[in-house]
């Protein structure tokens, strides 16, 4: 059994990778004739989906980028038990929204995708974070100050709350690709430039 574990904790990576690659906001914006990198943003979320193509697409994007967090973090429960596996499949899902296989690795920003994965990986931290989330939207009306909040808050709610030292140093890989992924919203936001929801 014990040989089993790391194929079944790469299997559990691999899978994890592979969901993330699945860019609804790429499927579902055309479905109705839009290429989505060619309008808006250029982004594949809900933000850009919603700017884009509409209110119903984009609750569907958030959906579904949601979703495959959570499912790719399920299944790696079910693969294996080791902390290790659970963490690089929790990563793994959002590098494969982030750079997806499908779409010649150019994917988003991991926002919606993040949410999911904490959902089943850290769902305490994953809960809170999205107040945070939406009372900073909500207070700015810009989408990129919710994910930056999110992004500095993480690792740090993470270890306040004894997530496991594996846990923490997810929160804290992902908060820093989270930083580096919105580095043209943060010249924006600076500039006074971003645009509001």
């Amino acid at each position: 059994m014990n040989a089993l574990n790391p194929l079944r904790g790469l299997a559990a990576v691999f899978i994890a990778y592979l969901l993330g690659s699945v860019c609804f906001g790429i499927l579902i914006a055309r479905r109705r004739g839009v290429n989505l990198r060619d309008h808006g943003s250029g982004n594949i979320g809900s933000t850009n989906v919603l700017r884009v193509v509409g209110k119903r697409e984009a609750l569907l994007t958030l959906i579904g980028d949601v979703l495959k967090g959570t499912v790719a973090v399920l299944i790696a429960r079910l693969l294996t038990d080791q902390e290790v596996w659970l963490a690089l499949s929790a990563l793994a899902a959002i590098l494969g929204h982030n750079y997806p296989i499908f779409f010649k690795w150019k994917g988003g920003k991991g926002v919606a995708t993040t949410f999911g994965v904490l959902f089943a990986y850290m769902p305490i931290v994953g809960l809170i974070l999205v107040v945070v989330w939406g009372a900073a939207v909500a207070w700015t009306h810009i989408s990129s100050v919710g994910a930056l909040t999110v992004s500095v808050m993480l690792p740090f709610l993470a270890y306040w709350l004894g997530s496991g030292s594996m846990q923490v140093l997810f929160s804290l890989t992902v908060g820093l690709m989270m930083l580096i992924r919105h580095k043209d919203n943060i010249r924006r936001l600076i500039s006074g430039e971003e645009k509001t929801c």
